[in-house]
């Protein structure tokens, strides 16, 4: 019969074994004991936080195609966008449909869109300059990567990230302006 303490240092071996093996066979679990910042580069040429720290952050996946949806969804955000512990952040999904000649063009339009919306902002009370709401156009796909949409959509998407910059709740094919307040609604 072996000593008790042999026995006690046999079996932590073990757990720590069984851990280790869990964690490697359970990548969800993985990525939650280590978070990797996710960022991309804004439409003015700054690097953007996508899961920062300090806030809420909203993540839109968006493109051309769903301009008007992604739109819609935007004005229902206007009531959180005051908020100091919150922030909206659209990735525009523009992989193999724009040139490299062209993507300087294709910023400014995205920039003079943002600054209707933040004149429509101002006019309806809410101070967008203290809380922008980056727009990142992902020409090469390597913050869609990060995020997980490294497919083609044909609806938006949705993640949340908490005030650490940990992934709290992820929506696949948003239909509604709704749908995605609720989300919101039950986070803050």
């Amino acid at each position: 019969m072996m000593p008790a303490r042999l026995l006690v240092t046999f079996s932590r071996r073990g757990c720590a074994l069984i851990l280790l093996n869990v964690m490697a066979l359970s990548p969800g679990l993985a990525r939650a004991a280590s978070q990797v910042a996710i960022s991309g580069e804004d439409v003015n040429g700054h690097a953007v936080a996508v899961n920062g720290k300090g806030h809420y952050t909203v993540v839109m996946y968006t493109n051309p195609d769903l301009e008007d949806t992604s739109r819609k969804m935007t004005l229902a955000l206007d009531s959180y966008r005051s908020r100091s512990d919150f922030t909206l952040v659209r990735i525009v999904d523009l992989r193999g449909g724009v040139p490299p000649e062209m993507r300087s063009i294709v910023r400014v339009q995205i920039r003079e869109e943002q600054a209707k919306e933040n004149v429509r902002l101002r006019k309806a009370g809410v101070s967008a300059s203290s809380n922008e709401a980056p727009i990142i156009p992902d020409f090469n796909g390597s913050t869609l990567n990060a995020l997980g949409w490294d497919s083609i959509y044909d609806q938006v998407h949705l993640v949340v990230y908490d005030t650490n910059g940990q992934e709290i709740k992820r929506l696949e094919n948003v239909t509604s302006a709704r749908q995605m307040t609720r989300m919101v609604d039950s986070i803050l």
